[in-house]
């Protein structure tokens, strides 16, 4: 009995000696500074815009909506970042979305627009940080309906709109790309 009693106690102490290695390996492992983050989101939209017109015997509706999807992050700056350097900000925005149906003498065809339909039309820098904020009817031009989707960086004056247009057949064009960023100069 004492053989085994003195058995069990040279198995815990090599079992207690293997954990207080293990316990230094641990402490030993480098530790990295972390940051705060300071998250803005933007108010759920549920706000719907419509459009609806016929011209030359086609009925073109179209329905833009926010998809209240928090899609766009870009880091803000504030006073709050000034205050701790371990502060990190973003602001979080949605993207909207935009469906036409187009109704003919001999069919009705409907489209789904989103942000990326235009990816082709914007720089792959701007894509990235952009969204698609509004999208609405401009103007008639030539007996068809031009639209303008306006994408730009949340919380900035950075953006660009995108003039482009439907045919009655259902088929999507892009007519123009304007900057309209805000530079700081005014026209006198």
């Amino acid at each position: 009995m004492r053989i085994i009693i003195m058995f069990l106690m040279t198995l815990i102490m090599i079992s207690c000696i293997g954990h207080e290695n293990s316990k230094e390996k641990v402490t030993a492992v480098e530790t990295t500074e972390q940051k705060d983050s300071l998250i803005y989101y933007w108010q759920p939209d549920y706000n719907i815009y419509l459009f609806d017109t016929v011209i030359n015997h086609t009925n073109y509706r179209m329905k833009t909506y926010c998809l209240n999807d928090s899609a766009v992050y870009n880091e803000s700056f504030s006073e709050e970042i000034s205050k701790g350097k371990n502060l990190i900000e973003y602001s979080v925005a949605h993207n909207y979305t935009t469906d036409f149906t187009i109704n003919t003498d001999d069919n009705e065809i409907q489209l789904h627009l989103l942000k990326e339909n235009f990816k082709d039309s914007l720089s792959t820098d701007f894509f990235k940080i952009c969204h698609m904020w509004k999208n609405e009817f401009s103007h008639t031009e030539h007996g068809q309906l031009i639209f303008r989707a306006t994408f730009t960086k949340p919380d900035t004056d950075y953006q660009f709109a995108i003039l482009y247009l439907i045919t009655d057949q259902g088929d999507f064009k892009i007519l123009k790309v304007e900057d309209e960023t805000y530079n700081g100069s005014e026209d006198e």
